[in-house]
């Protein structure tokens, strides 16, 4: 098994087929084609096993609001995949440390939006989201009830956001969060 650290821009034809290929095994109907063009414009790293890609994990920058602070941005991470056939076997949590390295390296804090695998995110140092979450659309924020499944991770000691704060997104394609 080998791990590669790709950018967006370096990923070509062939293995975004191959991406979108393992995204349609690991989630089915539930990733959708704006799911897919979240997931890039970051930091990728891809687990491959016999020239075929059996799992991902990005981080992308996004721009986050914490209370009534700055806007700042951070890592979002999107399209953690593991390919039904080697699920459960560790490979995820190899994902995401090494992504979590990428991260710590760019970014102060990151974020991620999970409805099952809260448990899964906090073996890793994730933690629950507290306070709501808002979506910025061109009428103000609103409300958008994802703060159940909104984690954070601490990436820098310097940027310690407050988990029981309001936390707000810009508005995007598909799911805001």
């Amino acid at each position: 098994m080998r791990m590669i650290v790709r950018e967006s821009a370096c990923l070509q034809g062939s293995t975004r087929d191959a991406l979108r290929e393992l995204w349609d095994r690991a989630f089915g109907d539930r990733f959708s084609e704006d799911d897919a063009d979240h997931a890039y414009g970051g930091v990728h790293v891809i687990a491959i096993d016999d020239d075929r890609i059996v799992g991902h994990a990005s981080a992308i920058p996004r721009r986050i609001q914490f209370g009534d602070a700055r806007w700042r941005t951070i890592a979002y991470v999107e399209a953690v995949a593991v390919h039904p056939d080697v699920q459960r076997g560790g490979l995820g949590t190899h994902i995401m440390r090494v992504l979590q390295d990428e991260m710590r390296g760019r970014w102060p804090t990151a974020m991620l939006s999970t409805g099952r695998a809260t448990g899964f995110y906090e073996a890793l140092g994730w933690e629950r989201w507290q306070g709501l979450s808002y979506t910025l659309t061109s009428g103000g924020p609103l409300e958008d009830g994802e703060h159940g499944g909104l984690m954070v991770l601490r990436l820098d000691g310097s940027s310690d956001p407050d988990v029981h704060l309001t936390v707000t997104c810009e508005e995007r394609a598909g799911d805001a969060w």
